[in-house]
């Protein structure tokens, strides 16, 4: 299975370059499947680039999956009831 993996830079801790930097990694993938580290961002930004980089994931892949490595079982709790059906949370 083809999988990708975007590496955000440690030293960005702008949410929204952050997103772009997913958004355009989403665009030039021919994976549906990928593994994002957003790890080094706090909850509420963490919650808000994953949450938005799903659904623009989704609507390129709609039969995809995203990995999301996180910082904290919060993130995970805070988006559950947004159904995010692509997304997977790993703890790091």
């Amino acid at each position: 299975m083809l999988q990708a993996r975007v590496q955000t830079p440690f030293i960005e801790k702008n949410p929204n370059k952050i997103l772009d930097n997913i958004k355009s990694a989403i665009r030039k993938s021919k994976s549906a499947n990928m593994t994002v580290d957003i790890s080094m961002l706090n909850l509420i930004d963490a919650s808000k680039v994953a949450t938005m980089a799903s659904t623009y994931h989704f609507l390129k892949f709609s039969d995809g999956k995203i990995n999301w490595i996180v910082n904290s079982k919060e993130i995970e709790k805070m988006l559950k009831p947004m159904n995010l059906g692509n997304t997977k949370f790993i703890y790091e």
